[in-house]
């Protein structure tokens, strides 16, 4: 509770002395300085550039052609928040939605369109405001920056904001892990411009792709494509699903900078031109700041971490370019639990310390084959350190100091043979390092005898067990190759295939996954979807090393089949409804799960024997940010069963959550040329307390509501013979559930535009009623059952100069 009162009063007076300020010292009259927008269009498939495509900002009298190299530039646009219409002969036309223009600035829009078949037929498809993902049939989804960094209660964290689908339910507060559709941690790919991530967060767990506080600078986004289920060929080695982060490029046209302080910490953005605008540099630096403020009251337990990013681009000539992209973060924390000193009883220390790190560098080359296509390769690197260790009463409880290293090159070609077909090959080799050094203390099982009075009068040991060590250097690879097509005899029809062959040298296992997508579009604003196939995902490293026998593991594999239907209600309203199934085979488990003995352990060894199976319906309607506001629905029904080895049954999965719901709406006020407005700006009351005031030039009021049904859990077994919970052998898993998780965010953003600088503000109260959601529960020793309870009331907020 201290933690978070300290952190509400730090952003409540700097936001109070930040705006003080600034009010203070500037008019709000508005500013007199336009600004203006440039872009460039390319073709979605084959990147190369649309000429005489037409730009045009809705609700205005501007708007610009492509030229040779498929740029435009909009002048003399006056400061605000935008739609346009991006529009060509031959493509789907496509509309983006909250297009920010500032004083004195230039905005910068990359856009992609896609291409359709003109056959003279009456259907000609629009896209409106919703982009598709690239070669994407079924349960995908496509957001921008002002979409990621709006999201309430989502406090600027890519991975949380894709909660809002239904497709999607989360860990827990405490953690931004992405579980999709009845799976488990650890299922899903993490793409940065091609270089293929592990897990991108701070204080990661090995072998998961979550955590509390994502590393990727969400200013550096310029889209994300994410992937439900049924994905292209393209991806692979996962089970489940696939975000694909397109980051943004630098300015080309001068420097510019933002500095920074939200949940995630402070930090500064630099960018601008290389050689005269044939590059650009976009560069960051983060950092926590509650452990600066609260170490001066003797507060030292807190989590400590910095992240620096770089994208840097060079253009060779019109058809080849490099880029460099670089990612390090680093996270610490120390936590140290003493008894009162002044008490009776001995004096005990526990103790934890987590020292982490990860760095992430990536070179591409692409090359643009004349108007056919293009050839891609690309050199990354992914290294992820481990140093931690747990104490309990003096005594070492665990450690692990590991290390694990991945390099990949890989290449993909595109061309177009035709109009209506698209073909795509791809291959990569990762050279895969693994140094493991764990150790966890051993353990006694003991049998303990009562007096009549309840006191305990013998002690006998039952079972002991030896300490678990794990210590392996391990060098091997991972090989991939794929080839997917795409073609469309008609306006009306879609045809995806394609082919996937993985292998894994460390288990000396290979998988090959077949995926098909059709679409048939009943109109030109609704479609029918089918996308089937299958997805495997080799064990991750935690899970070969653990054991010397475990080089017999395989590859998971889920088969997934998923049947759609779409509908463009009007450019900004879309709806979708699903139903999938997914079922489970090969997936890892430890050996003591195949027996009934609740004394049996594992130590480290594990089978490919788990199987499973997921089902349900989803339903989506979405209206983007047009006009006054915007909302999202989104409703899943999904059953998700495990097969108990012990005895073949079926059991409920552990992210069976049944129902899962979300709302999500907002308004949007432009205030700025609102006379009354400006006429206020000049109060000098008003410039004192405007912080305390839901006004700004451009105001956004957001909720969402989420609700999931009660987790699924196995209740153990009390022995005081043992002082131990123990799941019996007649104990049925996961027949109890948690209470239902439901939470209420509420966020406020407000824009200040100023000549050549401008200043983003945001209040974000996360489970604004204090909803007490369980997390999980404790089994102590003396029976008694303790809650881990997730966030509560949680009112947060940032601050962002640009200049």
């Amino acid at each position: 509770m201290i933690r978070c009162f300290s952190s509400r009063c730090f952003h409540v007076l700097t936001g109070a002395v930040l705006f003080s300020i600034i009010l203070q010292a500037e008019p709000r009259e508005g500013s007199s300085e336009s600004g203006q927008l440039r872009g460039k269009l390319i073709d979605q498939a084959t990147r190369q550039p649309l000429i005489s495509a037409n730009v045009i900002i809705e609700g205005s009298d501007k708007g610009a052609a492509t030229d040779a190299d498929g740029q435009y530039i909009i002048s003399s646009v006056s400061p605000g928040i935008y739609n346009v219409r991006y529009m060509m002969m031959g493509y789907e036309t496509r509309y983006v939605n909250k297009v920010v223009v500032n004083p004195g600035r230039t905005t910068w829009q990359q856009i992609e369109l896609v291409s359709t078949v003109l056959e003279g037929e009456s259907v000609s498809v629009t896209a409106g405001y919703f982009q598709s993902a690239r070669d994407a049939i079924v349960s995908s989804q496509t957001m921008d920056f002002e979409e990621v960094r709006s999201d309430p209660g989502s406090a600027e964290d890519i991975q949380r904001v894709m909660q809002t689908l239904p497709a999607v339910v989360s860990q827990a507060d405490q953690s931004n892990e992405i579980i999709i559709r009845g799976g488990m941690p650890g299922e899903n790919l993490f793409v940065m411009d091609d270089i293929e991530i592990p897990n991108p967060n701070h204080f990661q767990d090995q072998g998961e792709s979550g955590g509390p506080i994502n590393m990727i600078n969400p200013y550096f986004v310029r889209k994300i494509d994410f992937y439900a289920g049924a994905f292209p060929a393209r991806y692979g080695d996962r089970a489940s699903s696939v975000m694909d982060i397109s980051l943004r490029e630098g300015n080309r046209e001068g420097f510019t900078g933002y500095a920074y302080m939200g949940m995630a910490g402070a930090g500064v953005i630099a960018e601008g031109p290389l050689q005269k605008g044939k590059g650009s540099y976009l560069i960051s630096g983060r950092k926590s700041y509650l452990d600066l403020i609260l170490s001066s009251i003797g507060m030292t337990d807190l989590p400590q971490y910095y992240s620096l990013q770089s994208k840097i681009c060079y253009d060779l000539d019109g058809n080849n370019q490099l880029t460099l992209n670089a990612l390090y973060g680093k996270d610490f924390i120390e936590e140290v639990e003493e008894d009162d000193p002044e008490s009776e009883e001995i004096l005990e220390q526990d103790y934890f310390r987590h020292d982490g790190s990860q760095l992430v560098t990536g070179l591409t080359w692409r090359h643009l084959i004349d108007s056919r296509g293009y050839f891609k390769c690309m050199a990354s690197q992914v290294r992820s350190t481990w140093d931690q260790i747990s104490r309990e009463n003096f005594r070492l409880e665990y450690r692990n100091q590991s290390v694990e290293r991945e390099r990949t090159v890989k290449t993909e070609v595109v061309v177009l043979p035709s109009a209506s077909t698209e073909l795509q090959a791809g291959a990569s080799v990762k050279s895969v390092r693994f140094h493991i050094d764990l150790w966890a203390e051993g353990d006694t099982v003991f049998t303990y005898q009562y007096d009549p009075y309840g006191r305990i009068a013998g002690i006998s040991p039952v079972q002991v067990y030896d300490p678990f060590t794990q210590v392996r250097h391990q060098d091997s690879y991972k090989a991939a190759a794929y080839v997917h097509g795409k073609w469309q005899p008609s306006a009306r029809w879609t045809l995806l295939a394609g082919l996937r062959a993985d292998y894994f040298d460390a288990i000396h296992d290979h998988a090959v996954d077949p995926r098909v997508g059709v679409r048939f579009h009943l109109s030109p604003l609704a479609s029918i979807n089918l996308a089937l196939g299958q997805q495997s995902q080799a064990p991750h490293s935690g899970q070969v090393t653990a054991h010397a026998l475990n080089a017999d593991l395989v590859y998971k594999r889920t088969r997934q089949v998923v049947l759609g239907f779409d509908r463009l209600f009007r450019e900004d309203i879309r709806g979708t409804v699903e139903v999938f199934y997914k079922d489970y085979q090969k997936v890892p488990v430890g050996i003591s799960e195949l027996t009934g003995d609740p004394f049996d352990v594992s130590n480290g060894r594990g089978v490919s024997q788990g199987e499973g199976f997921a089902k349900g319906i989803e339903l989506f309607l979405q209206k983007k940010p047009t006009g006054l506001g915007h909302f999202t629905l989104s409703y899943a029904y999904a059953v998700s069963k495990a097969r108990d080895p012990r005895n073949g049954r079926t059991y409920n999965w552990d992210y069976d959550y049944r129902h899962m719901f979300t709302a999500m709406g907002g308004i949007q006020l432009h205030l700025k040329n609102k006379s009354w407005y400006q006429r206020l700006g000049k109060n000098w009351i008003y410039r004192i307390t405007a912080w305390l005031l839901p006004l700004g030039d451009e105001v956004e009021l957001s909720c969402r509501w989420r609700y999931l049904g009660g987790r699924p859990y196995t209740r153990p077994v009390y022995h005081p013979e043992y002082r131990r919970w123990l799941l019996d052998e007649d104990v049925a898993i996961n027949t109890h559930r948690y209470p239902a998780y439901h939470r209420l965010d509420i966020r406020l953003d407000r824009r200040f535009m100023f000549n050549g600088w401008n200043i983003v503000t945001y209040i974000d109260i996360m489970n604004v009623y204090n909803q007490k959601n369980i997390w999980d529960y404790t089994y102590r020793s003396n029976g008694n059952v303790e809650t881990w309870d997730q966030f509560y009331f949680l009112p947060v907020g940032g601050i962002t100069v640009e200049f």
